[in-house]
């Protein structure tokens, strides 16, 4: 491993930790070019529901996520990150995810009643800094540990 300044690693790590949360809540918003926007071109992106079916590459990415359906209400909540810094330009990460879901008919108020089944899984995650010096997912591969109440 490359030697590092404790501040810039602090950096990486706030950085990438962020990435993880702002996955999650754009995720929640449906703002699929935001979320395609978190990789880099060649990026794998692989659900946690269907980690053998890896999505490769971030227009392939954006159109997956434009073609999700709508009438459904989700939440991600992340938890446990852990970051470790490789370089200057690359860091992993692992994570936790909960999955919360909701059918939501158009014009509906909050709150409302979350289905019965959530799920609990994990990412691991690879990022790496690009040319503009902007930290993106590499590789993002989701992994299902147990469903709730389901």
């Amino acid at each position: 491993m490359a030697d590092i300044d404790p501040l810039q690693r602090m950096l990486i790590v706030q950085v990438c930790t962020e990435l993880i949360n702002r996955f999650a809540e754009r995720n929640d918003a449906r703002d699929a070019d935001a979320l395609a926007d978190m990789f880099v071109e060649d990026g794998v992106f692989a659900r946690p529901t269907m980690p053998d079916q890896p999505i490769r590459g971030r227009e392939t990415i954006r159109e997956r996520f434009h073609a999700r359906p709508p009438g459904t209400l989700t939440r991600h909540v992340c938890t446990n990150t852990v970051v470790t810094v490789l370089s200057a330009t690359e860091a992993k990460a692992h994570s936790y995810i909960l999955l919360f879901t909701a059918p939501v008919a158009e014009g509906a108020v909050l709150p409302v009643k979350a289905d019965a089944k959530q799920l609990l899984g994990a990412f691991d995650d690879t990022f790496v800094r690009d040319s503009d010096g902007a930290w993106k997912f590499k590789h993002r591969q989701g992994s299902l540990a147990m469903t709730i109440n389901g």
